[in-house]
């Protein structure tokens, strides 16, 4: 029996959080996550040399990277976590208490002793910060800000480093040393990740790719009336322009700043929540990209339902499925793979709850069961088995931080005999498609559709004040009163307002408590513009969009700051 490959691909994905003009950063999820799962993630491919990833790096994320790295830049919960505990007034000693039991309770928060005692004497839902502050001692209060930080850190960080270890083991009563040393020490963590990346990709073990700069969704900075494909009832916004030069920017800078990183120019792209169509193809292609993937049910949708599944989740024609197919447009072409929806989700949401070591050896059976049906339907092509996921979001639901499981899967990868983990780039080298797609269709990896990001009368909304502030932009543009690092400037600030992810938030398909904050950091980007080029901004960009009660500032948290488990 041929070989069949499994091809992972995991992207790592945070919106851009900071207010430049401002100096500030609300969010501290790219500092968080890169302690435990940019760099963890990457640790966990070092310990198997033999084993083969994709690894897709979103540009605004390794931007922010930098900026801590290379730049000084803090973020509101370094900021609190970096005052003396006896320092500390009101205001931030609430933001202490409301923001730093961000974190999953069952495996962050109460394998701990102290940082479960710190959460039950915090008296969760009921009781507010100002309330709760009288029963936390200045002591307590910097307990609880190193173990905020200590726990998101990757736990084969504290394998690697005994002194992180010995920190660990102390359990409680840290002085303001110590805690200032932690922070050092997160610090130092974040400077080896990219580091370590392009040391994988260099020594042949992953494949480093990228995502259009901001995240945006292209098929709808390229023509808004592409959400009718899938949703030919879909209510779209008032202007309905294209930003096709933004989407081409997006493009380019992506491509030129990933190769300022790592050395080469990417390959490979995952387009922002695997969303495609057909008009985008020259694009991307021209920007020397040779092969992106999406979802399952674009196939499907692509094909007249010819690659679909049944009722009981059963592919019809799997062959078609794990193989390579090529996409043209206007003379270009680019490869493409499409992602099994049902194991990549066996991950995302369901492995979690189950032995580590058996859910790897039920992962590695699928596989090798794929192979089985499709052998003699692929010529002398083996297939591809592409698992395509957050490498960030779904590990917290772990107990251990999926260490077993991933220990276990990647080592049982190398050691089966049926199964070849291996890079999608190098795989559609030594295997181009022979199949073309005739149409593709036009949708993301979530229910094959843009509904997130459009047709929502509060998306809707986004869409036409994101389309004053541009035209704003082109008019002062024109007047060439601006110098062109102004110019440049504004244009940065309406590329970070073109993101999805302040789109997930609108409508509603998702929320969560930081809704009202993602509201107003898309407004912010907005208005940046104009006070870039010396004007005040309308007052449409003071008012929420989200059609929701205004938060206050000491909020009980009822959910994980994180964003979405998805892409």
């Amino acid at each position: 029996m041929p070989t069949t490959a499994l091809a992972f691909f995991w992207h790592q994905h945070q919106p851009y959080y900071p207010d430049d003009l401002g100096n500030e950063n609300p969010m501290p999820w790219v500092r968080l996550h890169g302690t435990k799962d940019y760099y963890g993630m990457a640790l966990h491919i070092k310990e198997v040399p033999e084993f083969r990833c994709t690894i897709n790096l979103v540009p605004s994320l390794l931007l922010q990277l930098q900026g801590y790295t290379d730049r000084g830049r803090s973020d509101r919960h370094l900021d609190v976590s970096r005052i003396s505990a006896e320092s500390l007034n009101h205001g931030d000693a609430c933001y202490l208490l409301d923001n730093f039991f961000m974190a999953n309770v069952e495996s962050m928060i109460r394998p701990y002793p102290r940082y479960f005692e710190l959460y039950q004497l915090r008296g969760f839902p009921n009781t507010p910060a100002d309330k709760a502050l009288s029963r936390f001692s200045p002591r307590d209060l910097r307990d609880l800000q190193v173990w905020n930080n200590l726990t998101w850190m990757h736990p084969l960080v504290f394998e690697e480093n005994s002194d992180l270890r010995e920190f660990l083991k102390k359990g409680k009563h840290w002085t303001e040393e110590e805690k200032q040393w932690l922070l050092d020490q997160q610090l130092a963590i974040l400077r080896r990740i990219i580091p370590l990346h392009k040391e994988l990709q260099d020594g042949g073990q992953v494949e480093l790719t990228t995502t259009p700069f901001f995240h945006p969704i292209l098929p709808l900075l390229w023509d808004k009336k592409l959400a009718r494909q899938a949703m030919p009832n879909c209510d779209l916004p008032r202007n309905l322009d294209s930003y096709r030069g933004d989407a081409l920017q997006h493009l380019k800078m992506a491509v030129e700043y990933h190769e300022s990183l790592f050395g080469t120019p990417p390959k490979g792209m995952w387009p922002s929540e695997g969303s495609v169509c057909q008009e985008i193809i020259p694009a991307i292609s021209e920007c020397g990209i040779k092969w992106i993937a999406t979802d399952e049910e674009i196939l499907a949708h692509s094909t007249s339902g010819w690659v679909s599944r049944d009722q009981q989740g059963y592919l019809r024609h799997p062959e078609m499925l794990y193989r390579p197919w090529r996409v043209e447009e206007q003379g270009h072409q680019l490869q493409m793979v499409f992602r099994d929806h049902g194991l990549s989700d066996l991950i995302g949401f369901h492995y979690q709850r189950s032995n580590p070591t058996a859910a790897a050896q039920d992962m590695l059976g699928r596989v090798q069961a794929i192979g089985r049906a499709v052998e003699h339907k692929m010529g002398d092509r083996k297939p591809i088995v592409p698992i395509i996921l957050d490498g960030e979001n779904c590990w917290e639901y772990y107990p251990d931080g999926g260490v077993e499981f991933l220990r276990a899967l990647y080592r049982g990868c190398v050691s089966n005999p049926q199964v070849e983990p291996m890079k999608i780039g190098e795989y559609v080298e030594q295997n181009p498609a022979g199949d073309r797609i005739g149409q593709l269709f036009a949708g993301s990896w979530i229910s094959h559709n843009f509904a997130i990001w459009i047709g929502h009368h509060e998306d809707n909304q986004a869409w036409d004040l994101l389309h004053q502030t541009r035209l704003f932009l082109q008019e002062e543009q024109a007047r060439g009163r601006h110098s062109q690092s102004e110019i440049d400037h504004a244009w940065r600030e309406m590329y970070i307002a073109e993101g999805s992810d302040w789109f997930w938030w609108f409508g509603d398909d998702h929320s969560s408590e930081q809704d009202g904050l993602f509201d107003q950091l898309f407004r912010k980007h907005l208005q940046n513009v104009y006070t870039i080029l010396g004007a005040p901004f309308p007052t449409g960009l003071s008012r929420p969009i989200s059609r929701l009660e205004r938060r206050v500032i000491h909020t009980v948290p009822k959910g994980f700051l994180n964003v979405k488990v998805d892409g």
